[in-house]
Parts: C-alpha cells; sequence; structure tokens
C-alpha cells in the first residue's frame, strides 16, 4: 500500500462529552479543537457537488505516540458524517492514509476511482486537503486520503495546552481491526484496492486458545473465529470472521454489520490488569479474554465513555499461521 496509516477517527454526535471522557477517564489528549466553515475549508466537495450553502463540523484531534486519533460532530450542512451517525451512531469511522506528495496523492486517489471507490467528500483546509472514498461494501470503512499537510493553530485547545494528563498510562495503538462476515472476500478487496496482500490467517479455536473467557465465563469447547492479519507500515490490520460457539463478534455483526470493531493497545501485561482494575471504578469490564501462545487479549467495555471497544494485548509471539492467503494463487 503507497503511504501510511496515520489518523484513526471516531464519529460522535456530542464532541464536548467525548472529548471530556476521552481525558478524564483514559487520559487522551488535550485535543485541538477546529470548526470546519466555509471560512477555514476551501474547495469542499460532497458527492460531487460544491457546497455552496453554510455548513460547520467540528474536528478534534491528539497523537497518541505516532498515531492521531479524531473526534467529528457534524453541525449543519453537507457533509458525510450524517449518514453514518444516523446508521450506526457514534463509533469508528475510517482511518486516513497519509500520501504527503500532492501529485503521487492525487494519482493514487484516481487510481481508487478507476477501480470503482468513488470520492464522497473533499475540501482543503490551510495547505491539507482530504479526499474520502466510498469504500463500505468493498473495505467494511470508509477510507480517507489526505497529504498530511500543514494546519494553523487550533482555534481551542481542550483542556488546555499544558494540561497535566490525569492518567498515567498512554495508549500505544498497534491494530486497527475490522469484523467481517466472510474473511476471504475482505482478503481480496484489501488486496486489490489497497495492495495489501499475503494475510497471516488463523482460526482461534480449543485447540489454539487457552484461558477463553466470554462475559466473564469460560468457553472450553465449540467455539472457532478467523483471525486473518497483515503489517501496513508499524499498524497491524486485523479481520476477525466469527464460525461458531460464543464470541463478541456475533452480536457485533447483528447489530451493526460489517464495520470496525475495535483498536489495540499494545502494553505490558501487569500494566493492563492495573488499567482494567482502574476501570472497572466506571463500570468498564472485560467482555472477552485469552492467550494463543505467548499473546493475550483483553476487550473492554468502553463504548459508552469511548463510542469503540479498546483492546488490551501484551503483544507477545505467536507462533505460525494456519496460512498465509495471496488474492492470487502465487505458485
Amino acid at each position: 500500500m503507497k503511504g501510511s496509516i496515520k489518523q484513526i477517527c471516531i464519529l460522535v454526535d456530542d464532541l464536548d462529552t467525548a472529548t471530556k471522557d476521552y481525558w478524564e477517564k483514559f487520559g487522551i489528549g488535550p485535543w485541538d479543537v477546529r470548526h470546519f466553515t466555509p471560512e477555514t475549508v476551501r474547495d469542499f466537495y460532497v458527492r460531487g457537488e460544491r457546497v455552496q450553502e453554510d455548513f460547520d463540523f467540528i474536528c478534534a484531534v491528539t497523537w497518541e505516540g505516532d498515531m492521531e486519533l479524531e473526534l467529528i460532530q457534524p453541525i449543519k450542512g453537507p457533509n458525510i458524517y450524517w449518514e453514518h451517525l444516523e446508521r450506526f451512531g457514534s463509533g469508528l469511522h475510517h482511518f486516513k492514509i497519509v500520501i504527503p506528495d500532492d501529485d503521487e496523492l492525487k494519482a493514487y486517489v484516481q487510481g481508487l476511482e478507476e477501480k470503482g471507490l468513488k470520492v464522497t467528500q473533499t475540501g482543503w483546509i490551510d495547505n491539507d486537503v482530504h479526499y474520502y472514498v466510498d469504500s463500505y461494501e468493498e473495505l467494511g470503512l470508509t477510507v480517507e486520503l489526505g497529504n498530511g499537510g500543514k494546519i494553523g493553530e487550533a482555534e481551542e485547545v481542550y483542556p488546555g495546552k499544558n494540561a497535566q494528563r490525569p492518567v498515567p498510562h498512554r495508549l500505544n495503538i498497534k491494530q486497527i481491526a475490522l469484523v467481517v462476515d466472510d474473511a476471504e472476500k475482505y482478503m481480496r478487496n484489501y488486496a486489490f484496492y489497497l495492495g495489501i496482500d499475503g494475510w497471516d490467517v488463523r482460526h482461534f479455536t480449543p485447540d489454539r486458545l487457552r484461558d477463553y473467557y466470554v462475559d466473564g465465563k469460560p468457553v472450553t469447547d465449540g467455539f472457532d473465529f478467523i483471525c486473518a492479519v497483515n503489517m501496513v507500515g508499524d499498524m497491524e490490520l486485523e479481520l476477525i470472521q466469527p464460525v461458531k460457539g460464543p464470541n463478541i463478534y456475533q452480536g457485533f455483526l447483528e447489530e451493526h454489520g460489517v464495520g470496525l470493531h475495535h483498536l489495540k493497545d499494545i502494553c505490558p501485561d501487569k500494566e493492563i490488569k492495573k488499567e482494567c482494575g482502574r476501570l472497572g471504578e466506571y463500570g468498564i469490564s472485560v467482555m472477552q479474554t485469552g492467550w494463543i501462545d505467548g499473546d493475550s487479549h483483553y476487550y473492554i467495555s468502553t463504548q459508552d465513555f469511548l463510542h469503540m471497544i479498546l483492546e488490551y494485548g501484551n503483544g507477545g509471539k505467536i507462533e505460525a499461521p494456519d496460512y498465509v492467503f495471496y488474492r492470487e494463487n502465487k505458485n
């Protein structure tokens, strides 16, 4: 894939509450807050039509390591965010691929359009341009592309530019995961559209996964879910397909359909247990946990505060995959 994944976005219907929860409960921030309006955005197009009427959407961004987190709340006027909020409510919306060279970026976007992924929204703010492509049916999410250009100072910083973090733990996001209903279909599509090919595929079954708990109850037999992973630069992209037995993925599919499911925070086991204990004070619980080889996972019920599920994991070593999937037979 050309470029790097440098941003993950969550759409919200109440940005003030969201930034407060991210900061006070998780120590994520401070947030640079900007209103995107006709005064700050130029050449703004939605679904091929230049926007002439008044519009406003709020973007709040913060960096956690080398990943930018973005919260967006639409306020008025045309944009693509209304549709997603009406269909799914607040939640994960897109990841952003940054290609710094404007000519290379434009050519890459044109290449995606030639493959059938049409631009649904684009515009410039200062030296930064964004292109969203309509890729939900093919990739299970919206893809944004941009040049990562410099933007002027934010109108507001919440809770303040030099605010002291209220939580010592810092996110170390190393995985973006989607739940899908057909892992092979989406592996093929990611290879075709974005050039992400050569997926490590594993079945998580009683033979591979130990100490497996769902909603606090041990599960010892009769389960299977497929995990396909691929490194995209420093970020791991994961596709999960539930097959049978208890898991948190099937319920997501039934309620939401295919889509972005969680972000994974890599940190030591001791820190995971400490964070799970601390967050328990807010009624946040471990929804699912288990070990495969040296790797642990803990999904925690952060939806009410982060509008997404956060996964903790130790990033431990996993043995060889069941097989490696390529879009085309390489033999």
